[in-house]
């Protein structure tokens, strides 16, 4: 199975290349996937999938967690590699509603610039037509990245 599409934009949403939703399992390896999806085709730190999912209190064996979730969801989410620095999820931004949401708002306020305004409300169109709900809601200590995605 190939996954093509992550939504993150509401509730976590996975689809694969026949648009079937792909099941990722509760909240943890849900968190630590919205995670690298935020940072998709980028090393996401250890530390930092960690403090995304427990916050200033992580349990004593966090690191041994983070590592069982990742085996687990590299059962039906193909690409999460390690390298040196991290894990990184090997998946194309565009396949990430929040960070082609990102793409589009800034060719948005381009072509405005620009003067090319019918283009420009096109092309916010298709980007606030990817919001599903609230904003990673599967992700406990998002608040800034919450309040980034909203304004």
């Amino acid at each position: 199975m190939i996954v093509v599409r992550f939504g993150i934009l509401g509730g976590l949403a996975v689809r694969d290349d026949a648009g079937e939703a792909v099941s990722v399992g509760g909240p943890r390896p849900r968190a630590l996937l919205v995670m690298l999806l935020l940072d998709a085709g980028r090393a996401v730190p250890v530390e930092r999938l960690i403090a995304g999912q427990y916050g200033d209190a992580p349990p004593a064996d966090a690191l041994n967690a983070v590592q069982a979730q990742v085996s687990r969801l590299r059962k039906t989410i193909p690409g999460i590699e390690l390298d040196a620095t991290g894990y990184r999820l090997d998946t194309d931004p565009d396949d990430v509603d929040a960070l082609r949401f990102e793409r589009l708002v800034g060719e948005g306020r381009r072509q405005l610039a620009a003067g090319d305004h019918a283009a420009a409300r096109e092309t916010l169109r298709e980007a606030l037509g990817l919001w599903r709900g609230e904003p990673l809601p599967d992700l406990p200590h998002a608040g800034t990245l919450v309040t980034r995605l909203i304004e």
